[in-house]
């Protein structure tokens, strides 16, 4: 059975990728990384040290997808909506006046279906062939049990090995023996044991799930990055079918990017996300 890491380049994800090429997980056979066009710079960054120590200690394979560009596709979108994209869970009123959001349908589009589209050539199949059944890792942490999923294909084994579980369709959960049970924290705290840098964290720049901390943080240390959210933030305004009437912002108090000034002073990184993304 293939072994396959859905690698988002953030802390504990990445972390699978080294344990399993240095020997202390189970050497996985390639690792799948989808670029959704706009990553943190800094990511970007990682992805190049990543890929130069992949070739210093003959590490696992490193495959990245980016026919799939969310970036590009959010900025094309026409003014009546009508522009093929999946959502992102950005903010908008509701018919009372109440807040709102849409639906998120990024994740499974640009970030999933690459990833099995990813494994389905590998194997060298066509559309709607039957795939092998294959592991599909993902870096999820002890302190996250709750973004553990039951896939819905048959052929995929949703794999945890910082949890010790695994599951398939039919076999909703079972134990893997090999398994090493981690939180968060204590994976980073294996990054300082090992002399690795920690990454940083991994998520589009526009991403409408960030505190006013990450914002802000954003806007002062990466300015371009934050510019190019507020030309997202911009491009989605009137991007649904009902238009000016509901307009769509990036941040939840409903206002242009940039004319928001962000409350730094809870410092927490991320504001309501469930951790859904496979970062």
């Amino acid at each position: 059975m293939q072994k396959v890491i859905s690698l988002g380049l953030g802390v504990q994800s990445t972390a699978l990728y080294y344990m399993s090429s240095k020997g202390i997980l189970p050497r996985a056979d390639y690792a799948v990384f989808s670029d959704l066009g706009r990553e943190g710079t800094k990511t970007y960054q990682y992805l190049k040290y990543l890929q130069a120590w992949q070739k210093a200690n003959d590490g696992i394979e490193i495959v990245v997808r980016n026919e799939r560009n969310l970036y590009t596709d959010l900025l094309n979108v026409n003014e009546d909506g009508q522009s093929r994209f999946s959502s992102i869970p950005a903010y908008t009123e509701n018919g009372d006046g109440s807040e709102g959001m849409l639906r998120r349908q990024c994740t499974g589009e640009y970030k999933i279906q690459v990833v099995d589209n990813c494994i389905r050539d590998r194997y060298g199949l066509k559309s709607g062939d039957r795939r092998p059944l294959t592991e599909v890792w993902h870096g999820i942490t002890m302190d996250e049990m709750g973004r553990m999923s039951i896939p819905m294909e048959a052929w995929k084994v949703n794999t945890y090995p910082f949890i010790g579980y695994a599951a398939t369709s039919k076999l909703k959960g079972y134990k893997i023996d090999w398994a090493i049970r981690k939180t968060r924290g204590e994976v980073i705290q294996w990054y300082h044991e090992n002399g690795l840098p920690v990454p940083p964290k991994s998520s589009c720049i526009f991403c409408p799930y960030q505190s006013d901390y990450s914002w802000h943080r954003m806007k002062t240390a990466d300015p371009e990055d934050f510019a190019d959210a507020v030309r997202v933030d911009k491009a989605i305004r009137n991007s649904t079918k009902k238009g000016g009437k509901q307009p769509v912002y990036l941040h939840r108090s409903m206002k242009p990017l940039d004319q928001i000034n962000f409350n730094p002073t809870l410092e927490i990184d991320w504001g309501d996300c469930s951790g859904n993304c496979h970062v």
